[in-house]
């Protein structure tokens, strides 16, 4: 199968693309590697490898470069982005993969793949996984899917998905249509795309790209391939990545300061973070890198005798 990976970033969540690229890298992905920027393309990017056709190249991954020309949060392009990859910027891939860039791999390549192949591969969210089908959010979300995309839901549906994954063969192609459609929609209903998450969880629509992601999987059930939170490390056991949901993210965190004002220890998904920020892309300098990771370590060490009141 050939797979686009992309993921998308701005400002210093660059250092996140290039640990997602690492980690992609280590778990033996070898398709293509897109990165959608906004503001300045990455500051790495320039040092990368060449190959014969002078294309950017990392451990055997084609590397891409796209500017994201748009006033929404480009937390709310995904599936956009993930479309015009497979119609225009990568139109041989079988699959795409998107994945926030707070996010590293933990499991093999082969096992995405064979994911992949079951279906859309989706993760359960930490907040709301089991989100009943008598939920209000999920009326509220059935009559939008209804009068605003035409477009009848599984009623039985009561988990909710965290949109900081999503995979899709081109043949499943019609969830990435209405998590797209769903998103426009919202736009001409007048919830605010320019921010990441406008109002209030009381609305019906307040983490839009993913309750836009939600109503795709209501729709297209059927089309489904899922893991627990377990699967971005959220729970234990088969944790196919780690995702640092935690504020602030891994790469702006100090954390022994952290660990001494809050008394929270370093969260897995941190010390996965800064274990493929030293692979062969580097967003840090050598010192920069071995006085974060330092840093990492003490907290570490600390937090095995400190707690905070």
């Amino acid at each position: 199968m050939k797979t686009a990976f992309c993921t998308l970033c701005e400002g210093d969540y660059h250092h996140g693309a290039a640990a997602l690229l690492n980690s992609l890298v280590t778990s033996g992905f070898d398709g293509v590697y897109v990165i959608g920027w906004r503001g300045l393309p990455p500051p790495w990017a320039a040092g990368l490898p060449r190959d014969e056709s002078g294309g950017l190249t990392v451990g055997g991954v084609r590397v891409l470069l796209e500017e994201m020309r748009t006033p929404w949060s480009l937390a709310h392009v995904k599936p956009h982005f993930m479309l015009d990859i497979l119609e225009r910027l990568v139109p041989e891939a079988d699959a795409v993969c998107y994945a926030d860039p707070d996010i590293v791999m933990e499991a093999p390549w082969s096992f995405f793949e064979s994911w992949l192949a079951r279906g859309v591969a989706l993760c359960e969210d930490c907040c709301f996984p089991n989100l009943s089908s008598h939920h209000y959010l999920r009326q509220c979300w059935r009559e939008f899917a209804r009068e605003n995309l035409g477009l009848g839901v599984d009623a039985a549906m009561d988990r909710d998905f965290n949109s900081g994954f999503a995979g899709a063969r081109r043949e499943d192609m019609a969830f990435l249509r209405t998590w797209r459609d769903a998103l426009d929609q919202m736009e001409k209903a007048g919830v605010p795309m320019a921010g990441l998450k406008p109002g209030s969880r009381f609305a019906p629509f307040f983490g839009t790209d993913q309750d836009a992601l939600n109503i795709a999987a209501m729709t297209h059930s059927s089309l489904l391939s899922t893991l627990g939170p377990e699967g971005m490390g959220f729970s234990g056991g088969m944790t196919a990545m780690w995702h640092a949901v935690e504020p602030p993210k891994p790469w702006c965190r100090c954390f022994v300061w952290d660990l001494l004002g809050t008394g929270r220890p370093v969260p897995q998904s941190h010390r996965q973070f800064w274990r493929h920020a030293g692979g062969p892309v580097r967003s840090w300098s050598p010192v920069q890198l071995a006085w974060k990771r330092l840093d990492l370590r003490l907290a570490v060490l600390l937090s095995r005798f400190y707690h905070s009141a």
